[in-house]
């Protein structure tokens, strides 16, 4: 198969919005609320999508054979000094994980950071998801902060990961 990386229209965020909340409740799964998970409708993430890219954020899809199956979102901003990304969504379906779709569409997304002018990449994560840790280590990141947050009637741990770009892959 394929995959092809490109920033959907606006009329395809229900599309997008569906693979998201397939791969949310699954990534999440026995990590929150049951009940929060399944409450989720189809068309959870249209709204908060549509504020995102409003904002100026960065959304991208991976598309293999006419189907979305993975997205991303992340905003580029400047902390005075430095411009970076700040990663707020990835999620590929839950068939294509360990497979090295993600790795590969992870490739794609730091080189979008990069020809933004991202000196590096921050990124919050649910500090029981282990999986994702794991894939944000093995691609260089560093766990820079851990807090709580309630979110839904849920008290959450979240890591804080950073990866600085090396020099020569900004050229």
């Amino acid at each position: 198969m394929g995959i092809v990386y490109r920033v959907p229209s606006l009329d395809e965020l229900e599309k997008v919005s569906v693979q998201i909340v397939v791969s949310y409740v699954a990534a999440y799964e026995g990590q929150m609320d049951h009940e929060y998970l399944s409450s989720l409708k189809s068309d959870h993430w249209v709204p908060i999508l549509q504020e995102s890219i409003n904002n100026g954020d960065i959304c991208l899809i991976a598309e293999g054979d006419g189907v979305i199956i993975g997205s991303t979102v992340f905003g580029v901003d400047c902390n005075g000094q430095e411009t970076y990304a700040q990663w707020h969504a990835f999620y590929l379906l839950p068939h294509f994980i360990g497979i090295g779709v993600g790795h590969a569409f992870y490739q794609q997304i730091e080189k979008e950071m990069i020809g933004r002018g991202c000196e590096y990449c921050e990124l919050e994560v649910l500090s029981s998801n282990k999986r994702a840790i794991q894939f944000y280590l093995s691609h260089g990141f560093t766990k820079t902060k851990v807090f709580q947050v309630e979110e839904y009637g849920m008290s959450l741990s979240c890591d804080i990961m950073k990866k600085v770009f090396k020099k020569e892959t900004m050229k």
